[in-house]
């Protein structure tokens, strides 16, 4: 049976505006390779923050194309179900197809604000499997010669070709670094082949050569980190290790850009490197946020279906702003903001924007990424029952119960992490001090981007399964710029001195660092001396002038996830130098 005139127009301009999205997309993430050859980092740091703009922009330009051709857009289930046929048609042969089939979905949800899911007008299938390209998303080179040789054709993969500074050097730097990993690993440099993909990775300062090495099905991943000096391209590092894989395209750091026809074929290549993580993860790694929302939604029904968890308010110290909950066995937590705050001046566009700013910006491998749900239905008898009581007494405008469901209308999805609170007190010693002197780096590396973490408790970081420090709790997030940090002023009588309230003046901006000592150093002798020998400097009003005038000089400093080979250049201003001499 045809579809109606009007389900195929609601189709075809849905299409249209997709289409013009990814173009638009696909068009900021190639530009990417000439601001990473010319490093101009501010330039890339801008582009990031305008490619994740994009889809919702397009998301609103579209459903103002159906207004404007419907006058009013059709509210009627039928015409719609025409329509989710019809684009299946229109996008059969699409390579990205399952990237539009999400577009289409957030369409839908914004013209009728679906609770849950809606099958007869939503696409609900991965199509992870399905390839339409027959050409291999790699480069597949066989082992002839020598690594050193070997190495040159991986280095010379990539397109556009690079501009290397000594490419046979930076091959020969390779290939010993290559050679023991194999001998290491394998016993000896017998493989099979390399698959090396074509396209570049791009973060701000990072680009990465990304292939595998293959030997009787075993893969070992190849990630080439590289940077751009002012006398050509070089090698920064060679990564080997599924851990320091991760570490690249770890969810705490900002999305990449990589310019490739089909994203499933990345993705599936990806999780042959990655094999722990999930669809979603994949694509969330590599800028396809937003199908990996998707995917993160299918793979919380799935984990439901397969399982017989039930919600529980989350471990650890209940928040000021938020209450989070989660599933004993799965992944993520969600987190809801209250209806009223214990914090003061705390209010819900604040925090909002907050988490927004987070999503948008550098995460520098220190700040956890959330994705923001709307209109989630789940059983009510998946929730214990103190875990709902909670919800309804401190979020009831935006959790309540309907029937035998429970509609949540706002939420965070985040990756679960164990707060730093409760890992210093279960971990062997030797394990809590260094993630103690961890969580000083991630304040640090956070002050060097300009940002503020605000509330600096263990309670606000969690530890990864690496060990490494993040800060999941934004509402008193801000710019390092925005605050004035000053040492308290001396006492000069006996009765300032005794006062049970500050003596002298505080502005709202004002911040003492050395009021922190009760609540970020520990009792414990040990790791109160782990902490202070390396980070004592955290606690005085001086450190953070100097970040403060660090970032207004156009420093802009990573925190690289690998050890670099060129330590140097990352120590350079917004404007790279040329690399080191060797």
């Amino acid at each position: 049976m045809p579809e109606s005139a009007a389900a195929i127009q609601i189709a075809n301009i849905i299409h249209d505006g997709f289409d013009t999205f990814y173009s638009e997309f696909m068009r900021l993430t190639r530009e990417c390779r000439q601001w990473f050859d010319n490093r101009e980092w501010v330039r890339m740091h801008e582009e990031s923050h305008a490619r994740i703009d994009l889809y919702q922009r397009f998301v609103r330009r579209t459903l103002d194309a159906l207004e404007r051709e419907f006058g009013e857009v059709p509210k009627d289930r039928h015409t719609w179900s025409g329509a989710h046929r019809h684009f299946a048609v229109v996008t059969a042969q699409r390579v990205d197809r399952e990237v539009a089939e999400t577009f289409f979905n957030a369409i839908t949800r914004k013209t009728f604000r679906t609770v849950g899911v809606n099958k007869d007008i939503e696409f609900l299938e991965n199509h992870y499997g399905e390839r339409l390209s027959t050409e291999p998303i790699f480069r597949r080179i066989l082992p002839c010669g020598d690594l050193a040789g070997l190495c040159r054709r991986v280095l010379s993969t990539p397109r556009p070709a690079i501009a290397w500074e000594d490419r046979d050097s930076e091959a020969d730097y390779v290939a010993m670094r290559l050679e023991a990993q194999l001998r290491s690993l394998w016993g000896g440099t017998e493989f099979d082949h390399v698959d090396v993909l074509p396209t570049l990775f791009f973060r701000v300062r990072e680009a990465y050569i990304v292939g595998r090495i293959v030997r009787d099905g075993h893969v070992m991943p190849l990630v080439i980190p590289l940077q751009s000096t002012a006398s050509g391209v070089v090698v920064d590092g060679a990564i080997f290790s599924v851990e320091e894989t991760l570490a690249v395209f770890s969810s705490t750091r900002a999305y990449m850009f990589v310019d490739v026809e089909q994203p499933s074929d990345l993705a599936r290549f990806l999780g042959t490197l990655m094999p722990d993580l999930t669809l979603s993860q994949l694509y969330v790694a590599f800028a396809h946020h937003r199908h990996g929302k998707t995917l993160i939604y299918r793979e919380l029904m799935e984990f439901l279906d397969n399982s017989a968890d039930k919600f529980i308010i989350a471990p650890g110290i209940r928040g000021l702003v938020m209450t989070v909950f989660t599933l004993p066995n799965y992944g993520n937590v969600f987190k809801i903001i209250r209806d009223s705050f214990e914090k003061p001046g705390a209010t819900r566009p604040a925090i909002m924007q907050s988490y927004r700013d987070v999503f948008r910006g550098r995460r520098v491998g220190r700040l956890a990424d959330t994705q923001e749900f709307e209109h989630l239905a789940f059983d009510r008898a998946r929730f214990t029952e103190s875990c709902l009581r909670e919800l309804l007494d401190k979020a009831s405008n935006t959790v309540r119960v309907v029937g035998d469901k429970v509609v949540v209308s706002h939420l965070y999805i985040e990756e679960k992490l164990t707060p730093l609170n409760i890992y210093l007190e279960e971990a062997p010693r030797d394990k809590a001090a260094a993630a103690l002197v961890d969580y000083g780096e991630a304040i640090k590396e956070l002050a060097a981007n300009n940002i503020f973490a605000g509330d600096l408790l263990w309670k606000n970081f969690g530890v990864t399964e690496f060990g490494r420090c993040v800060l999941y709790d934004y509402d008193e997030i801000a710019p390092l710029l925005s605050c004035n940090f000053r040492d308290i002023p001396e006492a000069k009588t006996y009765e300032q001195e005794m006062a049970a309230t500050p003596w002298y003046p505080i502005a709202p901006e004002d911040v003492f660092p050395e009021e922190w000592a009760p609540f970020i150093v520990p009792r414990d002798p040990a790791l109160s001396r782990a902490f202070r020998d390396a980070h004592a400097d955290v606690m005085t009003a001086a450190l953070w002038t100097q970040k403060q005038q660090a970032v207004l000089d156009g420093e802009l400093q990573v925190g690289l996830p690998y050890a670099p080979r060129y330590p140097d250049l990352h120590a350079a201003p917004t404007i790279a130098a040329a690399r080191p001499r060797r």
